[in-house]
């Protein structure tokens, strides 16, 4: 992948809207093209981000989504709204134990139907990925995630996969 073109996002209405500070063109607009695929579940998710916040792609979330774990009311006409003015992006952390990972993050946004003056939301999320054929692909998301920390070995593991801490993410 080339290295992206750096720009000012505050000034630069091209910028990326996953908060690289990267242009557009370069960043997540390759995969939405469909030039490449995401090398990284975080350039996944950066580039998942930016379909919701710049709307109408849709089918782009469809096809980055598990198929076994979409649910069929989430269609490509469904995903193109948009519903929120997504304000940024935070990767909080990223983890990726072989063909699975997890990523962290923090969304800013307002609904659209919001009051100017309300404040903005946050939606954060520990995400879940896995590669299959060579891609990264999304599966699900726990929404607000217990705080980072050890959980007890024998513990459900807090990324939402449902199995023990120890046979997933403290291994």
């Amino acid at each position: 992948m080339n290295v992206p073109t750096t720009v000012n996002e505050a000034s630069d209405p091209r910028s990326c809207p996953c908060g690289s500070g990267w242009h557009y063109d370069r960043c997540c607009g390759i995969y939405h093209r469909l030039e490449q695929t995401a090398p990284t579940p975080e350039a996944l998710m950066r580039s998942r981000y930016s379909a919701f916040a710049l709307g109408g792609l849709g089918s782009y979330l469809v096809r980055t989504w598990d198929p076994d774990a979409i649910e069929p009311t989430l269609t490509s006409a469904a995903l193109d709204r948009r519903d929120n003015q997504w304000l940024g992006l935070e990767i909080v952390g990223t983890r990726t134990t072989g063909a699975k990972a997890t990523v962290e993050f923090k969304a800013r946004f307002r609904p659209w139907n919001a009051v100017s003056a309300e404040p903005v939301q946050t939606l954060h999320e520990r995400s879940r990925f896995r590669r299959h054929r060579g891609d990264w692909l999304y599966i699900d998301g726990v929404i607000d995630p217990p705080p980072a920390g050890s959980p007890s070995r024998n513990a459900p593991c807090p990324c939402g996969s449902g199995s023990k801490a120890k046979r997933c993410c403290l291994r």
